[in-house]
């Protein structure tokens, strides 16, 4: 009778892995990953079933779009931020109007110009900025961010948030709850107690959802008064003020945008606000871009799962193709998929000169490890990489010929372009991206230029730790 049980538990152990290994090859991501899903499921379904429910979904449920009549609240909003930037509606010129074009017929949501941009190099000088514009709001302070510590850059956060509340403006604090998860409960509750709306960004807290657990909301906002938006890299710990001892220096990048195009930053708050509450903020628009003499073309790149076309990889090759004298990406993670790999490498073959700037240490090892995997391609299309030396380096930033950047969250990985809410400006500003390459030159002071042929010449041991790293790469 044992034996009889033991067998029918088998057998339907074995359809379970058969029925999930098909909805693997309907849904996967990739061929590889879809073959990989299927062979793993099929040979030993015990441990790919449950794996397959926490990492194996693609699209992320029950997140609501502006704009696609689901919402009426989320729509009118949308709506009415569409009217705003259609007054200072304006398209990336050149060989790049087909990007803003692409972004504008994906989003919804146009580039508009007159707006001015700021660069924040390093923590200290994004957050002096971030708390400056904190202290001198006069009706709202939205603050999103992927991690948020309770050490002593959190705590000044909260209590910067806290005298704001008590001035009568009102804030709210959005963060990932995988990202934060080490945030004690008592953190929040002392901005509560404040009259502060905090809440945490969940992603199996639907219904149904239960192992919806793959997907992050990696995106960095700061909000005031509809009038400043602040995005970028740096999430609210010490570590990325280089204060800890596992990283020393941290090196990152941010940005502060004023002008009409914080109304689109606006709109990927008040989307991630609505899915995390079901409730749609009153808000008002930015005020007329007139004061601050910003000439910037700005489009926002807030990409996430929830996306039948995910703009972050559209956006990005669109601009690769078209850059014809120089390409430069820093981040610190680069496992990128083929079509992104072979743009890349395109892109040097044409003649640009392409470099790419990463850690020489690693944060996360599956992808640092990935990274070298690449090498090989990269060095046949003769691009240029370096790493960076001094302390981490954490920027996500592009350069391409003499006009474009983009500055956020968004990595050269799997996870920023089809698992994570990202959160990126693509900019077009000469004066801009002027101060973008000198930061980038003094950056690559610090840094060594790779021999690519590490991969191919190291041990035998780290090739294998390198590829079993990379079979893993569009769950890393």
């Amino acid at each position: 009778m044992h034996m009889t049980f033991y067998a029918l538990a088998t057998l339907l152990l074995e359809a379970f892995g058969i029925f999930f290994a098909l909805r693997a090859v309907l849904i996967a991501r990739t061929p590889q990953s879809a073959i990989a899903w299927a062979a793993v499921l099929v040979i030993v379904p015990l441990i790919g079933i449950p794996l397959f429910l926490v990492f194996g979904e693609s699209r992320f449920a029950g997140y609501t779009l502006a704009g696609i009549g689901l919402s009426k609240k989320l729509d009118q909003a949308f709506q009415s931020v569409i009217r705003h930037l259609d007054g200072y509606r304006e398209s990336f010129t050149a060989a790049f109007f087909e990007a803003s074009r692409m972004a504008t017929n994906l989003s919804r949501i146009p580039s508009s110009g007159g707006n001015k941009v700021d660069l924040l190099i390093d923590g200290k000088a994004t957050f002096t900025a971030i708390f400056e514009a904190i202290d001198e709001a006069r009706e709202s302070v939205w603050v999103q961010f992927f991690i948020i510590h309770d050490d002593t850059l959190g705590r000044e956060l909260a209590d910067r948030l806290t005298c704001a509340a008590k001035r009568g403006v009102k804030c709210l604090v959005l963060y990932d709850q995988v990202g934060s998860k080490a945030l004690p409960a008592s953190w929040a509750a002392g901005l509560r107690s404040a009259g502060i709306d905090v809440e945490s960004f969940v992603t199996n807290r639907q219904f149904g959802r239960r192992f919806q657990i793959n997907f992050r909301n990696h995106r960095k906002l700061v909000v005031v008064d509809a009038r400043l938006a602040f995005l970028g890299g740096l999430n609210a710990g010490d570590e990325y003020m280089g204060r800890t001892a596992r990283f020393g220096a941290w090196r990152d990048t941010h940005i502060r945008i004023e002008g009409p195009a914080v109304a689109g930053f606006q709109m990927s708050f008040l989307e991630d606000w609505n899915y995390v509450t079901r409730q749609m903020l009153k808000f008002r628009l930015p005020p007329p871009a007139t004061s601050h003499g910003g000439r910037a073309v700005v489009f926002p790149i807030a990409s996430g799962p929830a996306e039948a076309w995910s703009l972050c990889p559209a956006v990005y090759l669109s601009i690769i193709n078209a850059s014809s004298r120089r390409l430069w990406i820093a981040s610190p993670y680069f496992v990128p998929s083929s079509p992104l790999l072979f743009s890349i490498c395109h892109a040097s073959l044409r003649g640009v000169d392409v470099r790419l700037m990463l850690p020489q240490s690693a944060d996360h090892k599956l992808p640092w490890l990935s990274s070298f995997t690449y090498y090989p391609k990269l060095l046949e299309a003769g691009v240029k990489v370096f790493r960076y030396q001094t302390g981490f380096m954490h920027q996500k930033v592009l350069l391409a010929d003499e006009d474009i950047a983009i500055v956020g969250s968004i990595n050269l990985d799997y996870r920023s372009f089809m698992l994570n809410f990202e959160l990126s400006a693509a900019i077009q500003d000469k004066e801009f991206a002027s101060r973008v390459e000198h930061m980038l030159l003094a950056d690559f002071d610090n840094c060594r230029q790779e021999n690519l042929l590490a991969f191919e010449k190291g041990s035998l041991l780290f090739r294998l730790k390198c590829r079993l790293a990379a079979l893993m790469s569009p769950e890393q």
